[in-house]
């Protein structure tokens, strides 16, 4: 290559390279990974009071590895307060033994509804004495609550959950705050628990994870935070 032309294409690498490398330090310079983190107790006073009055919300629940009282393998609905306690959706659950996928509940005037055959409600009595999903927004019981009880919290990360950036928060919940939510679980001692806050605006809480045994949780992802949710009682 003639000396000209090498020059010339030293150049031009030396030019992207630059542009490359300045790239590098703007997109640097943007992410918050840098950024202290906010103070982990302070986050979860301020996404209780959030949490404490929420009205609905649409929730994702999921269980991993096995929790034995609790017949539920996965399950999606809204759930609301006004104007009356409420929960409607579908569920992955065990019945019987047997492994059932889709089944529609509607929780409703403290009852549980499931359709085991597609469409066919049956009344399966107290929520509560199977698992009572709706109980997931009471001030008193839910997670609220469970925030409340946090024990030696930290922040440790930030983390995108649904689109949503959070700062996730780790430390244990008191034994009673989990079985309040869930008393299936038997928390017997403190459960080690995480929470995702939003870090700005409200601090929505979008998502909490308690694990009472290692291996064995349960997680609840939030979103659709106060928005209007309709629950009508099925026909049994």
């Amino acid at each position: 290559m003639p000396t000209s032309s090498r020059h010339a294409a030293q150049a031009f690498i030396a030019v992207l390279l630059a542009a490359a490398l300045f790239v590098a330090g703007c997109s640097s310079s943007s992410d918050d990974s840098d950024k202290p983190l906010p103070d982990a107790a302070t986050l979860l006073q301020q996404s209780t009071q959030t949490t404490r009055d929420l009205q609905s919300v649409h929730l994702k629940l999921t269980v991993q590895g096995t929790i034995e009282q609790l017949p539920i393998e996965s399950l999606e609905g809204d759930l609301t307060n006004t104007p009356a306690v409420a929960a409607s959706g579908k569920a992955n659950i065990v019945f019987l033994g047997q492994r059932l996928d889709g089944v529609e509940f509607v929780v409703a005037d403290g009852n549980l509804y499931g359709a085991i055959s597609a469409g066919s409600f049956q009344d399966f009595g107290p929520a509560a004495d199977i698992y009572d999903v709706a109980a997931i927004l009471s001030p008193e019981k839910g997670l609220a609550n469970v925030l409340a009880n946090f024990s030696d919290p930290k922040a440790d990360g930030r983390e995108n959950v649904s689109g949503v950036d959070t700062v996730r928060v780790t430390g244990t919940v008191s034994a009673e705050a989990v079985n309040a939510i869930a008393p299936q679980i038997g928390a017997t001692g403190p459960v080690p628990a995480t929470a995702w806050i939003e870090e700005e605006g409200s601090h929505n809480l979008a998502q909490a994870k308690l694990e009472p045994s290692p291996g064995n949780s349960v997680t609840m992802t939030l979103s659709d935070w106060g928005k209007q949710v309709t629950v009508t009682k099925p026909a049994v």
